[in-house]
C-alpha cells in the first residue's frame, strides 16, 4: 500500500520560494525563473501611503503577471493594497485602524486570501477585490507574518502565526476565524518556519521566542515536539518577518534549523528524542548579521547558507560552516543587513542564483552568484528602502521591486525569461493540474500536459511519463521504499509497503 507522508504542492517545500523560507510562496526569490538581463532599467514608481512595512508579489487579477500586495501605515492610510504591475493601477485598498502604529509586521497570501497581522486584528482579505472576509480581534500587539503550508492534505493551506505567546494554526480556506489548534508558549513568539526536522515525513512548525528559545511543534496537531536554546534572531530588531530558516544542509533527509543573530549564524540538528538538539556548526564574531537564504552553491545538492554581515555577502557550506565565498565592496549597510535576507534570483541566465539586496540605503545591488562580483546598483529610491527586494514575473519577463519610507514602490526590469530556448518566453500557467495517490497508483490530470516523474530516495528517476488529460499510472511494480512523485507544480512524498 502507499501512505502519504507529506503534501508538497504549491503550499509546501516544492514551492519555488521555499528554499528561502518565505512561506507565503510568492514573496520573493524565484531563482528558478532564469532571465536574460543585459541591462536593467527603472520602469516606474508609485506612491501608496507612508512607511511601507512589507510588499509581496502575488497573482491578484488573473492576467498572469505577479502583482504587488503592500502593507502600509500613515496618519490616514493604515492597511493593505493591491497594485497591478502592468497598468500601475491600484486594484483595491483595505484600510482601517487595525494597522495603527506600531503597525503591521507583514502580510502573506494564498491564491484566494491575503492574511495580515495588524496591531488589533488578524485580518483575512479577498485577494481579488480587497473585501474583508473576516477579522479576528486578537490581543493588541505587533505580531509576526504568517507562514503557510498544506499540512492536513485537504488542498487548502494552513496559516501559522502567533499572537503574543499563543501559537496558532488557522484554516487557510475558511471564511470565518477557524483554528486547528493553539499552543501557549513560555514567551512571545516571532515569525515561524516550517519543515521536517526528524525526517519522518511529517511537518513541524518552528517558533523562535523572545527569550532565545526555539520551540518546535507538530504542525498538524500543535503538540510539543521539542525545544532548545539558540539566541534571539537578528531580524526582530527591524521587522519580525524573518527569523529562523529550515533546510536540509547535510543531506540526511531531515531539515536543520538555521538561526541567524546579529553576531552569528548557527545550525542545529535534531538527533532523536534521546540526544535531542545539537549544534552542527556556528560562525560568530561579526556585526549586523542578516536573516539567511538557503540554496546550494557548491554543487553537492544540499542547502548552503547565504547571509549578509558587515556589509558583505557570505556563503557558508551547509555541512560544516566552512566559507565557500564572499563579496568585497557590496556595501549593504547595517539597517538592511539586520532586517532582510538576501534575495536569490537568476538574472544572468546561467541557471544559478544571483543575489539582490538593498545597498547604501537608497539603492539595490546585484551580485553574480557564481563569481560573487557586483554587477551593478539600481536606484536611487525617493526615500530610504524599508522593504526587502521582491521578484515579479511579468508574463514573459522578469522584474524586481522595493518599497520605501515615503511610501513609493519602485520597479526595475524588464528581463526576458530564459527557458531551454532563450528566445522562448511564453509560459502556460497550468491551473488545471491535479495529483492524487491511491493504493499502488497515482491519479494525475493536466489541461496542457506535463511530465510525471517518480524518484527514489537517491534522487534517481524510476519512472517518467507524459500525461495530458487524465490518467491512472500504475506503481505496483515499484519495490518497497520511500518515493517522491512530481507532476506540474505538485509533489507528494510517499511510502510503498
Amino acid at each position: 500500500m502507499i501512505g502519504i507522508l507529506l503534501s508538497q504542492s504549491l503550499y509546501g517545500p516544492e514551492g519555488t520560494a521555499w528554499p528561502q523560507y518565505r512561506h507565503d510562496y510568492r514573496r520573493t526569490g524565484f531563482y528558478r525563473w532564469p532571465a536574460q538581463c543585459a541591462s536593467i532599467t527603472r520602469m516606474w514608481d508609485v506612491v501608496h501611503g507612508t512607511i511601507d512595512e512589507s510588499i509581496i508579489g502575488m497573482y491578484a487579477n488573473g492576467d498572469d503577471a505577479v502583482d504587488i500586495i503592500g502593507a502600509q501605515q500613515s496618519s490616514s492610510a493604515y492597511g493593505v493594497m493591491a497594485l497591478d504591475v502592468i497598468t500601475r493601477d491600484t486594484l483595491w485598498e483595505n484600510r482601517g485602524d487595525y494597522f495603527t502604529s506600531p503597525g503591521i509586521a507583514s502580510v502573506a497570501a494564498s491564491d484566494a486570501f491575503v492574511f495580515a497581522n495588524g496591531y488589533y486584528y488578524f485580518k483575512v482579505i479577498d485577494i481579488t477585490n480587497g473585501a474583508t472576509v473576516y477579522q479576528y480581534d486578537k490581543p493588541d500587539g505587533r505580531d509576526p507574518s504568517p507562514a503557510i503550508a498544506d499540512v492536513d492534505l485537504d488542498g487548502c493551506p494552513e496559516v501559522y502565526t502567533s499572537f503574543g505567546n499563543q501559537a496558532v494554526s488557522v484554516d487557510g480556506c475558511a471564511t470565518t476565524y477557524t483554528t486547528h489548534w493553539t499552543y501557549t508558549l513560555p514567551a512571545n513568539a516571532y515569525a515561524p518556519a516550517l519543515g521536517d526536522v526528524d525526517g519522518d515525513g511529517y511537518m513541524e512548525v518552528v517558533y523562535p521566542l523572545s527569550n532565545g528559545q526555539i520551540y518546535v511543534l507538530d504542525a498538524g496537531t500543535g503538540t510539543l515536539h521539542s525545544s532548545f536554546s539558540a539566541g534571539v534572531p537578528s531580524s526582530i530588531d527591524i521587522w519580525p518577518d524573518y527569523t529562523v530558516a529550515l533546510g536540509d544542509v547535510d543531506g540526511d533527509g531531515s531539515d536543520e534549523v538555521v538561526v541567524p543573530t546579529s553576531t552569528s549564524v548557527s545550525v542545529y540538528e535534531y538527533r532523536g528524542s534521546f540526544l535531542g538538539w545539537v549544534q552542527l556548526w556556528t560562525v560568530a564574531g561579526y556585526s549586523n548579521g542578516s536573516p539567511v537564504a538557503l540554496a546550494n552553491y557548491d554543487g553537492d545538492s544540499w542547502d548552503d547558507v547565504w547571509v549578509i554581515h558587515d556589509g558583505e555577502l557570505y556563503i557558508y557550506k551547509g555541512t560544516d560552516g566552512s566559507l565557500l565565498g564572499n563579496t568585497s565592496g557590496f556595501g549593504v549597510n547595517g539597517n538592511e543587513g539586520t532586517g532582510y535576507p538576501p534575495t536569490l534570483v537568476d538574472l544572468t541566465g546561467d541557471r544559478f542564483p544571483d543575489v539582490l539586496a538593498p545597498v547604501g540605503d537608497y539603492n539595490v545591488g546585484l551580485v553574480d552568484g557564481l563569481s560573487l562580483t557586483l554587477l551593478g546598483t539600481y536606484g536611487t529610491t525617493p526615500y530610504s528602502i524599508t522593504s526587502e527586494v521582491i521578484v515579479l514575473k511579468l508574463s514573459g519577463s522578469l522584474a524586481f521591486a522595493v518599497g520605501d519610507y515615503s511610501c513609493h514602490i519602485v520597479v526595475w526590469g524588464t528581463c526576458p525569461l530564459a527557458y531551454d530556448d532563450p528566445t522562448d518566453v511564453s509560459e502556460v500557467r497550468n491551473t488545471g493540474s491535479s495529483l492524487r495517490i491511491e493504493r499502488d497508483a497515482v491519479l494525475v490530470s493536466s489541461e496542457v500536459g506535463d511530465v510525471l516523474k517518480v524518484y527514489d530516495p537517491t534522487g534517481r528517476a524510476v519512472l517518467r511519463t507524459y500525461v495530458k488529460g487524465s490518467r491512472r499510472v500504475d506503481l505496483s511494480h515499484l519495490p518497497e521504499g520511500v518515493y517522491i512523485v512530481r507532476f506540474a507544480s505538485k509533489s507528494v512524498r510517499f511510502v510503498k509497503r
